[in-house]
C-alpha cells in the first residue's frame, strides 16, 4: 500500500492514478479530510440499469422480502428449482 499526502498527490497525479489502474492500493492522506482510497472506475462496471436492480434488491432485503438458505441442501434445492 502506498500512502501519499494530498500535496504529493497533486504534484504527481498521473503516477498515482497509473498505480491504481495497475491494481496497486493508493491511499491519499489529508489532515483535514482524513484518508481515502484511490480506485479505478470503469464505465462498464455498474450501469444505471444494474444500479436500479441493486437498489431494488437492497430495498427488498430491508423489507424482509428475501429468502434465507441455511444449509447446503437448501441451496441445492433452490438451484434445482430454477
Amino acid at each position: 500500500m502506498t500512502v501519499v499526502t494530498a500535496r504529493d498527490f497533486r504534484a504527481n497525479q498521473s503516477k498515482y492514478i497509473e498505480m491504481a489502474h495497475r491494481g496497486e492500493e493508493v491511499v491519499l492522506s489529508s489532515a483535514r479530510a482524513g484518508k481515502v482510497r484511490l480506485v479505478p472506475q470503469y464505465d462498464d462496471e455498474i450501469t444505471p440499469e444494474l444500479q436500479a436492480k441493486i437498489d431494488a434488491a437492497r430495498k427488498a432485503f430491508r423489507e424482509g422480502k428475501c429468502s434465507t438458505l441455511r444449509s447446503e441442501e437448501e441451496i441445492r434445492n433452490w438451484f434445482r428449482s430454477l
